[in-house]
């Protein structure tokens, strides 16, 4: 395997500068956010969205699989009635650019939990099994039952809410990477 020196100029590389190598320890799963998805987001039940995501107890299983990933925040002011979705599709063609790197590195785990929803489809199927692009879509980490806030504490990273509009934006990806 690559050292971690090596993978950091990948990830230089591919444009991203606000990240943090962490112990996936410190990911903080909780039943809340999948309540909040199920209750609060209107992509709730999408192809990489919950009921079509492993159930709290299985993501925590899933990520005990792992020792280490890479947080990568990223940051873009925008308006809450204006989603920026060019700015959204670019950032997640870069991270799996990104993914795929860190795999041809001799990382075969890795693997992306992407910054936002999945939205490569115009009209999404709803359906893991009739998705049009299964190969890149990737679920957010909240669709996977991370508290992201308490995750990014844990880390030393800070993340706040919107509360002005428009407003700095902030999108949670993360790499895990082994």
């Amino acid at each position: 395997m690559e050292s971690i020196a090596h993978l950091d100029e990948i990830i230089k590389d591919q444009g991203f500068i606000d990240y943090k190598w962490i112990n996936t320890k410190d990911i903080e799963v909780a039943h809340w956010v999948r309540v909040k998805c199920q209750f609060g987001c209107s992509d709730f039940g999408l192809g990489t969205c919950p009921p079509n995501t492993p159930d709290v107890e299985d993501c925590r299983k899933f990520f005990n699989e792992y020792k280490k990933a890479i947080v990568i925040r990223l940051n873009k002011k925008a308006d809450r009635n204006n989603y920026p979705s060019d700015w959204s599709k670019e950032m997640t063609n870069n991270l799996l650019k990104l993914e795929r790197e860190i795999f041809l590195a001799n990382y075969p785990k890795v693997f992306l939990l992407n910054q936002t929803c999945c939205s490569i489809c115009k009209d999404c199927s709803s359906n893991r099994l009739q998705c049009k692009d299964k190969k890149n879509s990737r679920p957010s980490p909240e669709s996977f039952s991370v508290d992201v806030y308490s995750t990014l504490k844990n880390v030393g990273m800070e993340i706040q809410v919107v509360s002005e509009n428009p407003g700095e934006m902030n999108r949670i990806a993360i790499l895990l990477v082994s």
